[in-house]
């Protein structure tokens, strides 16, 4: 049985033979991480409870969300699952432009540009996003540590990131000639 993504891979290595190129993944690491991206996107739309356990697993226990403009969208693992399971994020569709997967050794780095229609507790949240994950490989699989989205148009802010219990937080500092 041929998974959606082994035929959308199918359907983009067809376009490519026609001349009109998308994302070829250059094997079963890229595989796996595109399959990642894939099934984040689909729980927020499908809300599939399955698909949400099986991201659980993937995310790490320390598992970062943020976004630079500081949306009202939960910043750790638990935060970011319940957000995914609740009916105030309602996401209609979304449609990601070709991405780039760049593994180094047992790091990972994908990122990309996605396009949604949706809502977050009755607000229109459609637009346009760019976003970085960052994975680490763990006994054969791939984990997600970190994610950072944010809304293309919005002003960076320079509101911290997350408050003094965040693990790893490093104070600040300030350089002068």
């Amino acid at each position: 049985m041929i998974s959606r993504l082994g035929r959308a891979m199918a359907a983009a290595l067809m376009l490519c033979v026609l001349g009109v190129c998308g994302p070829v993944f250059a094997g079963p690491d890229e595989e796996a991480l595109a399959k990642i991206e894939y099934d984040f996107a689909n729980m927020q739309i499908t809300k599939d409870p399955a698909t949400i356990e099986r991201m659980a697993g993937i995310m790490d226990a320390g598992f970062r969300f943020t976004d630079p403009a500081r949306r009202d969208w939960g910043a750790s693992k638990e935060q970011v699952l319940m957000t995914i399971r609740s009916d105030k994020l309602v996401i209609a569709s979304t449609d990601f432009r070709p991405f780039t997967i760049r593994i180094f050794g047992s790091t990972a780095i994908v990122e990309g540009v996605n396009s949604s229609t949706g809502a977050f507790d009755g607000r229109d949240i459609s637009g346009t996003f760019a976003w970085v994950d960052v994975f680490e490989k763990r006994d054969g699989r791939w984990i997600w540590l970190f994610s950072q989205s944010g809304f293309i148009g919005d002003k960076l802010s320079d509101k911290e990131a997350c408050d003094a219990a965040c693990p790893g937080l490093q104070p600040g500092f300030s350089l002068k000639k």
